[in-house]
């Protein structure tokens, strides 16, 4: 049985949270970043593609979305290669559906129905390509983002795929996408 969705109200408070207060959950980020080795592996092996500084934005937001998980509660096991490359292949061959890089993109993403915890990468979606960038933030152009997008959906499957929501968990068994106005949360 596939797990509950997070509600995506829950999703973006979280993110906002750790966003606007980095410092506080940073320890917590390094430690679950430490506790899924091989997706940050596996971050750290994509970032040498990725314009300077765009790979370190990448860690940043796995850690952003293990702690969602984190917060979530329940448990999570460490994931596998065998897990990693599932996932990246799977999200490969869904390219072609979210291509070419415009404004439309995040439409056509939010369309792939069998995207798991989907309102946490419609918080990246906002995040990468929605959202105005907030003063003193530098701006990644659409390939970089895409990139990033990229590697978060495939943290995404994996970490879904070894998390086990707490009994008391109250998510959603579908997806309806919930619109949050990315000029309102920058």
């Amino acid at each position: 049985m596939p797990n509950p969705i997070i509600p995506r109200e829950q999703v973006h408070t979280w993110s906002e949270a750790i966003g606007q207060n980095p410092m506080e959950h940073q320890a917590a980020l390094q430690r679950l970043l430490k506790s899924q080795r091989r997706i940050s592996r596996f971050v750290e092996e994509n970032a040498e593609s990725m314009d300077m500084g765009t790979g370190g934005v990448a860690m940043y937001l796995i850690g952003v979305i293990l702690r969602i998980f984190d917060l979530a509660g329940g448990s999570m096991r460490s994931a596998s290669w065998a897990q990693v490359r599932e996932a990246e292949a799977k999200i490969q061959a869904a390219v072609p559906e979210l291509l070419p890089l415009d404004k439309g993109l995040p439409e056509r993403a939010r369309a792939i129905s069998w995207r798991a915890q989907p309102h946490i990468l419609d918080e990246a979606l906002m995040a990468l390509f929605e959202r105005p960038t907030k003063e003193g933030e530098e701006e990644l152009d659409l390939t970089e983002s895409f990139k990033v997008y990229m590697l978060m959906w495939v943290a995404v499957e994996v970490l879904d795929k070894n998390w086990k929501a707490p009994k008391s968990f109250e998510g959603a068994d579908e997806y309806a996408y919930v619109h949050i106005d990315p000029s309102d949360a920058a």
